[in-house]
């Protein structure tokens, strides 16, 4: 049998056989991007951007407030002087007792008299504003008449008596003017005068005046005030201490005798009341606020 060769396979032809020879790549296939997601993330992105910068910054709005000041109540100074007290007469009003002392000036003189009572100082006003109780409470005066107080400049002749009782608002912390004629003593002496109260942060006073028509041969001027202090010397909130001080002008036709037996009289005879007046309304007082406050137990 014949063998038949083949051919040997030179290098072109491997070569050419090997470039022949399908070469696998790999092919690389491009992502797919979503345009429009793209588009609305680099939208909001922007927006974002856009608000980040376009918002105001917040700002805390510190607002000062104004500093807290106490107000401040200036009032004017008490238009009278109070009498400095001695050690002697201090013992007195701590013993309950009241001082009295007065100046022996010939024609002209002053005095005053002190006491402490066991009393608020509203209580001590609203018996020291009652004017129309004065015939019961006083015992030198036996008779009042309350007029207006409307033509303060001239005397009482000018006013209208009023027939049903007091025309301006007595009562404590009120300020208040009040014209009245009084009659003193069982002799029935003619008074007339003119009562000014006045709140003070320092005491409250009432300054009462001798008015013009009462001015004759025999008291040519009268003059004085009543006082008041609360707590004084620290005794105590219920405990008040009352003061009148009072200035006397006598006319000439008098003896001298006759004008210092009047004074030392007349003193005692304007204040002894105040004290067991006063304290005995506080009493009173006192049991009507208890009763007010004072609730009724319940039963269960």
């Amino acid at each position: 049998s014949a063998v038949v060769q083949e051919p040997a396979r030179t290098d072109v032809q491997i070569e050419a056989t090997q470039i022949a020879e399908p070469v696998e790549s790999k092919e690389t296939i491009p992502e797919t991007v979503n345009t429009d997601s793209s588009e609305k993330s680099e939208e909001m992105a922007s927006a974002k951007t856009e608000e980040i910068v376009s918002a105001p910054a917040k700002t805390e709005k510190i607002v000062s407030e104004p500093a807290k000041t106490e107000e401040i109540v200036y009032a004017p100074p008490l238009p009278f002087t109070l009498p400095t007290l001695t050690r002697t007469q201090r013992e007195k009003l701590n013993a309950g007792e009241r001082v009295q002392e007065q100046s022996k000036m010939g024609r002209e003189g002053s005095g005053f008299v002190v006491v402490d009572v066991n009393a608020p100082s509203d209580v001590v006003w609203d018996c020291l504003l009652d004017f129309q109780s004065y015939p019961t409470t006083i015992p030198t005066v036996r008779d009042i008449t309350m007029y207006t107080n409307t033509h303060l400049s001239g005397d009482i002749k000018s006013e209208k008596q009023l027939m049903d009782g007091t025309y301006a608002t007595l009562k404590h912390g009120v300020p208040s003017v009040t014209r009245a004629s009084f009659s003193l003593s069982k002799f029935r002496l003619k008074i007339a005068a003119v009562h000014k109260y006045s709140p003070h942060p320092e005491g409250h006073y009432m300054v009462f005046t001798l008015d013009p028509t009462s001015r004759n041969f025999v008291l040519r001027n009268a003059k004085g005030v009543w006082h008041t202090q609360e707590n004084p010397e620290g005794k105590g909130e219920g405990v008040t201490r009352v003061w009148l001080l009072c200035e006397v002008a006598i006319a000439d036709v008098l003896p001298k005798w006759i004008v210092d037996y009047a004074a030392e009289r007349a003193m005692p005879r304007a204040t002894t009341w105040l004290k067991p007046q006063v304290e005995a309304a506080a009493t009173l007082w006192l049991k009507k606020d208890n009763l007010t406050t004072k609730r009724p137990s319940s039963s269960n």
